[in-house]
């Protein structure tokens, strides 16, 4: 997030990547829901790596985000850009964690959105039983692994 609130593709940080990857995956069935919405705010205030963002400022850059997310030209590009700003292994799980919770909480997966999470999946290289143990998390809604060394 910039200085003046925004959250826009061309941040270098990991609070960025990891907001990017879920508002892709509100945005990826081309609706972005009241509940898609009020997971990314539930997630946002429960993790420590979103220290500081306050409640106008991400009601302010969820929507410019899902603006721009609607103009995102090439996908695998976007997921690459994200991918380079995470990493290591528990941040690129927690971004995987964080849109399996948004694409999950109208409790149900589009085709779009398992689409998406199958590129993220491949992009942050995490193999089936990682994924399966995230989106279960996901679906409990349940607290997603810290991302200090294990």
């Amino acid at each position: 997030m910039g200085k003046n609130g925004q959250v826009h593709f061309a941040d270098e940080t990991r609070q960025a990547a990891l907001f990017e990857t879920m508002i892709l995956a509100a945005g990826s069935d081309g609706d972005v829901s009241k509940v898609e919405v009020e997971e990314i705010y539930r997630r946002v205030f429960e993790r420590p790596e979103f220290h500081g963002i306050h409640a106008n400022d991400l009601r302010q850059a969820i929507s410019r985000a899902a603006q721009q997310v609607s103009q995102v030209g090439e996908l695998s590009a976007v997921l690459q850009s994200i991918a380079e700003r995470l990493p290591d292994r528990a941040s690129r799980e927690l971004a995987f964690g964080l849109a399996a919770s948004v694409s999950w909480a109208d409790r149900r997966n589009h085709p779009p959105e398992l689409e998406l999470l199958k590129a993220l999946q491949k992009t942050f290289e995490l193999d089936d039983a990682d994924v399966a143990r995230l989106f279960e998390l996901a679906a409990e809604n349940a607290p997603l692994p810290p991302t200090e060394a294990r």
